[in-house]
């Protein structure tokens, strides 16, 4: 769909959006420690070539989209709006300007969870599902491991 104009999303540098990336790992984990994971993700994103884009009110981000590049492939890597401003198609305008910067890619993609809000989001901007991947935990044997088990 052609919503340009709609929102002004800019190409801003990686640690423009920081407060957010962190605002995400709360919103997603809770009660989880971030640990270096924030320092992490950068480096990875120096390596993939990461673009990020951001919809500012003032100084203020809104909120993100990272388009990681490896290869002839592209990621949308991330996409995040601030609680009090969803709904209202910042997100839609950063996904399209992840896709519009991933267009020189062979493979454009993003990874969604199944039963996640964005996936409709996704889908009315023309990905499709492509595979389904299914994760399962193995918890510790507390007979073997007692220190690795769950607390009472």
């Amino acid at each position: 769909p052609d919503l340009a104009g709609e929102h002004r999303v800019e190409e801003v540098h990686y640690d423009a959006v920081r407060d957010l990336r962190i605002a995400w790992h709360a919103e997603d984990f809770p009660g989880h420690e971030l640990g270096d994971h924030i320092e992490e993700s950068a480096q990875v994103a120096r390596l993939r070539e990461a673009r990020v884009f951001a919809v500012l009110d003032g100084d203020r981000p809104l909120g993100y989209s990272t388009l990681e590049r490896i290869g002839n492939q592209a990621e949308i890597a991330a996409a995040y709006v601030v609680p009090d401003r969803r709904g209202k198609r910042i997100g839609t305008a950063l996904t399209l300007a992840a896709i519009a910067a991933g267009r020189d890619r062979d493979d454009l993609f993003i990874c969604a969870d199944d039963e996640d809000r964005p996936k409709h989001l996704y889908e009315r901007l023309g990905f499709r599902p492509a595979w389904t991947m299914t994760k399962f935990l193995r918890l510790p044997d507390e007979t073997k491991a007692p220190e690795l088990g769950r607390s009472p």
